[in-house]
Protein backbone atom coordinates (compact mmCIF):
# COMPACT_ATOMS: atom_id res chain seq x y z
CA UNK A 1 0.00 0.00 0.00
CA UNK A 2 1.32 3.45 -0.92
CA UNK A 3 2.36 5.52 2.10
CA UNK A 4 0.03 8.46 2.58
CA UNK A 5 0.82 10.41 5.76
CA UNK A 6 -1.60 12.68 7.59
CA UNK A 7 -0.09 14.90 10.30
CA UNK A 8 -2.44 16.54 12.79
CA UNK A 9 -1.48 19.52 14.92
CA UNK A 10 -2.54 22.99 16.01
CA UNK A 11 -2.35 25.68 18.66
CA UNK A 12 1.05 26.87 19.82
CA UNK A 13 4.48 26.51 18.24
CA UNK A 14 5.39 23.75 20.69
CA UNK A 15 2.85 21.48 18.98
CA UNK A 16 3.10 22.80 15.44
CA UNK A 17 6.83 23.24 14.77
CA UNK A 18 7.75 19.55 15.38
CA UNK A 19 4.90 18.58 13.03
CA UNK A 20 6.15 21.01 10.38
CA UNK A 21 9.72 19.70 10.72
CA UNK A 22 8.55 16.11 10.28
CA UNK A 23 6.37 17.13 7.31
CA UNK A 24 9.39 18.74 5.64
CA UNK A 25 11.39 15.58 6.33
CA UNK A 26 8.73 13.49 4.56
CA UNK A 27 8.63 15.96 1.67
CA UNK A 28 12.38 15.65 1.18
CA UNK A 29 11.87 11.88 0.92
CA UNK A 30 9.12 12.55 -1.67
CA UNK A 31 6.49 10.92 0.54
CA UNK A 32 2.92 12.16 0.25
CA UNK A 33 2.09 14.20 3.36
CA UNK A 34 -0.92 16.32 4.30
CA UNK A 35 -1.38 18.61 7.32
CA UNK A 36 -4.54 19.29 9.30
CA UNK A 37 -4.26 22.25 11.67
CA UNK A 38 -6.28 25.15 13.05
CA UNK A 39 -6.03 28.89 12.40
CA UNK A 40 -3.53 29.39 15.23
CA UNK A 41 -1.28 26.64 13.93
CA UNK A 42 -1.46 27.65 10.27
CA UNK A 43 0.82 30.67 10.71
CA UNK A 44 3.81 28.41 11.49
CA UNK A 45 3.72 26.69 8.08
CA UNK A 46 5.21 29.54 6.10
CA UNK A 47 8.09 27.36 4.84
CA UNK A 48 6.06 24.22 4.08
CA UNK A 49 4.98 23.67 0.47
CA UNK A 50 2.73 20.64 0.96
CA UNK A 51 -1.03 20.44 1.28
CA UNK A 52 -2.55 22.03 4.40
CA UNK A 53 -6.15 21.97 5.60
CA UNK A 54 -7.38 24.39 8.27
CA UNK A 55 -10.27 23.30 10.48
CA UNK A 56 -12.35 24.91 13.19
CA UNK A 57 -11.38 24.08 16.79
CA UNK A 58 -11.83 25.36 20.32
CA UNK A 59 -11.11 24.56 23.92
CA UNK A 60 -14.00 24.56 26.37
CA UNK A 61 -12.62 27.09 28.83
CA UNK A 62 -14.43 30.26 29.77
CA UNK A 63 -18.02 31.07 30.64
CA UNK A 64 -21.17 29.21 29.62
CA UNK A 65 -21.65 31.16 26.37
CA UNK A 66 -18.06 30.55 25.33
CA UNK A 67 -18.46 26.83 26.06
CA UNK A 68 -21.58 26.63 23.87
CA UNK A 69 -19.79 28.49 21.08
CA UNK A 70 -16.79 26.17 21.53
CA UNK A 71 -18.97 23.07 21.18
CA UNK A 72 -20.32 24.34 17.84
CA UNK A 73 -16.79 25.02 16.64
CA UNK A 74 -15.71 21.50 17.60
CA UNK A 75 -18.72 19.98 15.82
CA UNK A 76 -17.96 21.99 12.68
CA UNK A 77 -14.31 20.90 12.91
CA UNK A 78 -15.51 17.31 13.22
CA UNK A 79 -17.53 17.69 10.00
CA UNK A 80 -14.55 19.28 8.22
CA UNK A 81 -12.25 16.49 9.44
CA UNK A 82 -14.68 13.82 8.22
CA UNK A 83 -14.66 15.24 4.68
CA UNK A 84 -10.85 15.60 4.64
CA UNK A 85 -10.03 12.14 6.02
CA UNK A 86 -12.66 10.51 3.79
CA UNK A 87 -11.05 12.05 0.69
CA UNK A 88 -7.42 11.44 1.76
CA UNK A 89 -7.74 7.84 2.97
CA UNK A 90 -4.43 8.10 4.91
CA UNK A 91 -2.31 5.01 5.56
CA UNK A 92 -0.56 6.60 8.58
CA UNK A 93 -1.79 9.35 10.89
CA UNK A 94 0.51 11.08 13.39
CA UNK A 95 -0.93 13.53 15.90
CA UNK A 96 1.20 16.11 17.70
CA UNK A 97 -1.45 16.96 20.28
CA UNK A 98 -3.35 20.13 21.29
CA UNK A 99 -7.12 20.42 21.42
CA UNK A 100 -7.10 21.12 17.66
CA UNK A 101 -6.13 17.47 17.12
CA UNK A 102 -9.22 16.07 18.84
CA UNK A 103 -11.71 16.14 15.95
CA UNK A 104 -9.44 14.75 13.18
CA UNK A 105 -8.12 12.01 15.48
CA UNK A 106 -11.67 11.00 16.37
CA UNK A 107 -12.53 10.76 12.68
CA UNK A 108 -9.40 8.70 11.98
CA UNK A 109 -10.45 6.22 14.68
CA UNK A 110 -13.83 5.93 12.96
CA UNK A 111 -12.18 5.18 9.61
CA UNK A 112 -9.48 2.92 11.05
CA UNK A 113 -11.27 -0.40 10.31
CA UNK A 114 -12.19 0.74 6.78
CA UNK A 115 -8.86 2.20 5.62
CA UNK A 116 -6.57 0.20 7.91
CA UNK A 117 -5.08 3.53 8.95
CA UNK A 118 -2.38 3.27 11.61
CA UNK A 119 -2.47 5.89 14.35
CA UNK A 120 0.49 7.44 16.18
CA UNK A 121 0.96 10.17 18.77
CA UNK A 122 3.93 12.41 19.48
CA UNK A 123 4.10 14.01 22.95
CA UNK A 124 6.45 17.01 23.24
CA UNK A 125 6.08 17.78 26.94
CA UNK A 126 7.21 16.09 30.15
CA UNK A 127 3.52 15.56 31.04
CA UNK A 128 1.27 13.92 28.46
CA UNK A 129 -1.39 16.30 27.18
CA UNK A 130 -5.06 15.60 27.71
CA UNK A 131 -5.88 15.09 24.03
CA UNK A 132 -2.99 12.67 23.58
CA UNK A 133 -3.97 10.83 26.77
CA UNK A 134 -7.55 10.46 25.50
CA UNK A 135 -6.37 8.66 22.34
CA UNK A 136 -3.58 6.60 23.91
CA UNK A 137 -5.55 3.35 23.88
CA UNK A 138 -6.28 3.66 20.15
CA UNK A 139 -2.74 4.29 18.89
CA UNK A 140 -0.17 1.91 17.48
CA UNK A 141 2.77 3.77 19.01
CA UNK A 142 3.40 6.71 21.34
CA UNK A 143 6.51 8.78 20.58
CA UNK A 144 8.01 10.81 23.44
CA UNK A 145 10.25 13.86 23.33
CA UNK A 146 11.54 13.24 26.87
CA UNK A 147 12.10 9.95 28.67
CA UNK A 148 8.97 9.91 30.83
CA UNK A 149 8.11 6.24 30.30
CA UNK A 150 7.96 5.69 34.07
CA UNK A 151 4.84 7.88 34.21
CA UNK A 152 2.82 5.46 32.08
CA UNK A 153 0.95 2.29 32.93
CA UNK A 154 3.01 -0.84 32.23
CA UNK A 155 0.30 -1.94 29.79
CA UNK A 156 1.62 0.69 27.37
CA UNK A 157 5.34 -0.12 27.65
CA UNK A 158 5.52 -1.96 24.31
CA UNK A 159 4.10 0.97 22.35
CA UNK A 160 6.23 3.76 23.90
CA UNK A 161 9.41 5.04 22.22
CA UNK A 162 11.63 7.95 23.27
CA UNK A 163 12.51 9.69 20.00
CA UNK A 164 13.11 13.36 20.84
CA UNK A 165 11.48 16.13 18.80
CA UNK A 166 11.61 16.40 14.99
CA UNK A 167 14.32 18.87 14.10
CA UNK A 168 15.10 21.05 11.11
CA UNK A 169 18.26 20.68 9.04
CA UNK A 170 19.85 23.87 10.31
CA UNK A 171 19.63 22.79 13.96
CA UNK A 172 21.22 19.43 13.19
CA UNK A 173 24.24 21.11 11.66
CA UNK A 174 24.99 23.69 14.35
CA UNK A 175 23.82 22.37 17.72
CA UNK A 176 27.48 21.75 18.72
CA UNK A 177 28.53 25.32 17.96
CA UNK A 178 31.12 27.06 20.14
CA UNK A 179 29.65 29.05 23.02
CA UNK A 180 32.77 30.92 24.11
CA UNK A 181 32.38 34.69 24.22
CA UNK A 182 35.05 37.33 23.66
CA UNK A 183 34.08 40.12 26.00
CA UNK A 184 30.39 40.53 25.12
CA UNK A 185 27.88 38.20 26.71
CA UNK A 186 24.83 37.67 24.45
CA UNK A 187 21.52 37.18 26.26
CA UNK A 188 18.51 36.09 24.21
CA UNK A 189 15.11 36.98 25.69
CA UNK A 190 11.92 35.46 24.33
CA UNK A 191 8.33 35.31 25.51
CA UNK A 192 7.64 32.19 23.45
CA UNK A 193 5.30 31.78 20.51
CA UNK A 194 2.57 33.76 22.31
CA UNK A 195 4.82 36.68 23.33
CA UNK A 196 4.63 36.73 27.15
CA UNK A 197 3.97 40.21 28.56
CA UNK A 198 5.29 39.10 31.95
CA UNK A 199 8.66 38.04 30.53
CA UNK A 200 8.89 41.26 28.53
CA UNK A 201 8.37 43.36 31.66
CA UNK A 202 10.62 41.12 33.77
CA UNK A 203 13.41 41.31 31.20
CA UNK A 204 13.06 45.08 30.81
CA UNK A 205 13.60 45.60 34.55
CA UNK A 206 16.46 43.08 34.55
CA UNK A 207 18.23 44.86 31.67
CA UNK A 208 17.98 48.21 33.48
CA UNK A 209 19.41 46.65 36.64
CA UNK A 210 22.34 44.97 34.82
CA UNK A 211 23.12 48.07 32.75
CA UNK A 212 23.10 50.29 35.84
CA UNK A 213 25.48 48.04 37.81
CA UNK A 214 27.97 47.75 34.90
CA UNK A 215 29.42 44.49 36.25
CA UNK A 216 29.19 42.62 32.95
CA UNK A 217 29.36 43.63 29.31
CA UNK A 218 26.15 42.28 27.81
CA UNK A 219 24.30 42.41 24.51
CA UNK A 220 20.54 41.77 24.58
CA UNK A 221 18.51 40.24 21.75
CA UNK A 222 14.94 40.75 22.82
CA UNK A 223 11.79 39.24 21.24
CA UNK A 224 8.48 40.56 22.52
CA UNK A 225 4.91 41.17 21.39
CA UNK A 226 4.50 43.83 18.74
CA UNK A 227 2.15 45.92 20.89
CA UNK A 228 4.81 46.18 23.63
CA UNK A 229 7.73 47.37 21.50
CA UNK A 230 7.10 51.13 21.79
CA UNK A 231 6.63 50.87 25.55
CA UNK A 232 9.86 48.85 26.00
CA UNK A 233 11.82 51.13 23.67
CA UNK A 234 10.79 54.08 25.81
CA UNK A 235 11.75 52.32 29.06
CA UNK A 236 15.15 51.29 27.68
CA UNK A 237 16.04 54.48 25.79
CA UNK A 238 18.83 55.40 28.25
CA UNK A 239 20.43 51.95 28.29
CA UNK A 240 24.05 51.90 27.11
CA UNK A 241 24.19 48.15 26.43
CA UNK A 242 23.45 47.12 22.81
CA UNK A 243 19.86 45.90 22.40
CA UNK A 244 18.11 44.40 19.38
CA UNK A 245 14.35 44.53 19.97
CA UNK A 246 11.85 42.91 17.58
CA UNK A 247 8.56 41.09 17.67
CA UNK A 248 9.88 38.38 15.32
CA UNK A 249 13.30 37.15 14.22
CA UNK A 250 13.62 35.34 10.89
CA UNK A 251 17.16 34.20 11.75
CA UNK A 252 16.29 32.74 15.17
CA UNK A 253 18.55 29.69 14.64
CA UNK A 254 21.54 31.95 14.07
CA UNK A 255 20.66 33.92 17.20
CA UNK A 256 20.42 30.74 19.27
CA UNK A 257 23.77 29.61 17.89
CA UNK A 258 25.43 32.78 19.20
CA UNK A 259 23.55 33.15 22.50
CA UNK A 260 25.39 32.60 25.78
CA UNK A 261 22.25 32.60 27.92
CA UNK A 262 18.48 32.64 27.36
CA UNK A 263 15.58 34.00 29.40
CA UNK A 264 12.33 32.37 28.31
CA UNK A 265 9.29 30.21 28.98
CA UNK A 266 9.63 26.43 29.24
CA UNK A 267 7.57 25.05 26.39
CA UNK A 268 8.73 21.75 24.92
CA UNK A 269 10.10 23.36 21.75
CA UNK A 270 12.08 25.86 23.80
CA UNK A 271 13.65 23.09 25.90
CA UNK A 272 14.67 21.22 22.75
CA UNK A 273 16.25 24.37 21.30
CA UNK A 274 18.19 25.03 24.51
CA UNK A 275 19.57 21.48 24.41
CA UNK A 276 20.35 21.56 20.68
CA UNK A 277 22.17 24.88 20.95
CA UNK A 278 23.68 24.25 24.41
CA UNK A 279 22.33 27.43 26.00
CA UNK A 280 22.21 27.88 29.80
CA UNK A 281 18.92 29.48 30.72
CA UNK A 282 16.68 31.26 33.17
CA UNK A 283 13.30 29.62 32.73
CA UNK A 284 10.01 31.17 33.84
CA UNK A 285 7.33 28.47 33.39
CA UNK A 286 3.86 29.64 32.45
CA UNK A 287 1.81 29.13 35.65
CA UNK A 288 -1.39 28.42 33.72
CA UNK A 289 0.10 25.70 31.49
CA UNK A 290 -2.01 22.53 31.49
CA UNK A 291 -1.07 20.24 34.40
CA UNK A 292 1.81 22.64 35.12
CA UNK A 293 3.73 20.91 32.31
CA UNK A 294 6.07 23.87 31.71
CA UNK A 295 7.44 23.56 35.24
CA UNK A 296 8.18 19.87 34.67
CA UNK A 297 9.75 20.70 31.30
CA UNK A 298 12.03 23.20 33.06
CA UNK A 299 13.03 20.54 35.60
CA UNK A 300 14.46 18.47 32.74
CA UNK A 301 17.27 21.06 32.50
CA UNK A 302 17.36 22.31 36.09
CA UNK A 303 18.15 18.84 37.45
CA UNK A 304 21.33 18.92 35.32
CA UNK A 305 22.21 22.42 36.65
CA UNK A 306 21.66 23.82 33.15
CA UNK A 307 18.79 26.14 34.03
CA UNK A 308 17.50 28.29 36.87
CA UNK A 309 13.74 28.23 37.41
CA UNK A 310 12.08 31.51 38.40
CA UNK A 311 8.56 31.39 39.82
CA UNK A 312 6.49 34.01 37.99
CA UNK A 313 4.54 34.70 41.17
CA UNK A 314 7.76 35.71 42.98
CA UNK A 315 9.15 37.90 40.18
CA UNK A 316 12.68 37.43 41.57
CA UNK A 317 14.93 39.78 39.59
CA UNK A 318 17.83 39.40 42.03
CA UNK A 319 17.86 35.63 41.61
CA UNK A 320 17.98 36.00 37.81
CA UNK A 321 20.71 38.64 37.98
CA UNK A 322 22.78 36.54 40.39
CA UNK A 323 22.72 33.56 38.04
CA UNK A 324 23.70 35.66 35.02
CA UNK A 325 26.70 37.06 36.89
CA UNK A 326 27.66 33.60 38.14
CA UNK A 327 27.75 32.18 34.61
CA UNK A 328 29.50 35.24 33.15
CA UNK A 329 32.32 35.21 35.69
CA UNK A 330 32.95 31.47 35.80
CA UNK A 331 34.67 29.96 32.77
CA UNK A 332 34.87 26.59 34.52
CA UNK A 333 31.10 26.56 35.05
CA UNK A 334 30.50 27.36 31.39
CA UNK A 335 32.80 24.52 30.33
CA UNK A 336 31.07 22.18 32.78
CA UNK A 337 27.69 23.14 31.33
CA UNK A 338 28.87 22.34 27.81
CA UNK A 339 29.85 18.85 28.93
CA UNK A 340 26.51 18.35 30.67
CA UNK A 341 24.65 19.39 27.53
CA UNK A 342 26.70 16.84 25.60
CA UNK A 343 25.46 14.07 27.91
CA UNK A 344 21.87 14.79 26.86
CA UNK A 345 21.67 12.70 23.75
CA UNK A 346 20.13 14.52 20.79
CA UNK A 347 18.34 11.99 18.63
CA UNK A 348 17.88 12.09 14.88
CA UNK A 349 14.19 12.25 15.65
CA UNK A 350 12.55 12.50 12.22
CA UNK A 351 14.46 9.52 10.86
CA UNK A 352 13.78 7.51 14.01
CA UNK A 353 10.03 8.21 13.94
CA UNK A 354 9.82 7.36 10.25
CA UNK A 355 11.63 4.04 10.69
CA UNK A 356 9.46 3.09 13.67
CA UNK A 357 6.36 3.78 11.58
CA UNK A 358 7.24 2.15 8.27
CA UNK A 359 8.94 -0.89 9.82
CA UNK A 360 5.92 -1.76 11.94
CA UNK A 361 4.52 -5.20 11.21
Amino acid sequence: MKKNFLLITGGTGGHVIPAKNFANYLSRKEINCTIITDKRGYKYFDDYNGKIYTISSSNLNGNFIFKIFGIFQILFGLFQSFIIVFSLKPSHTLSFGSYASFSPMLVCIFFKPFYKVKLYIHEQNSIIGRTNKFFLNFTNKLFLNFDIKSKFNLNFKDKIFVVGSPENNFQKNIHKSNKNFDGTFTIFISGGSQGSEFISNFATNLIKMIDNEKIIKAKFIFQCSKHLIKKIEEELRNIKSPIILKDFFINVDEILASANLAICRAGAGTIVDLINFRIPSILIPLPSSKDNHQFFNALMLAKHDLATIIDQNNDDLNEAKKNIYKIYNNAEKLESMKKKFDTIKVKNSSTLIYKLIVNEN
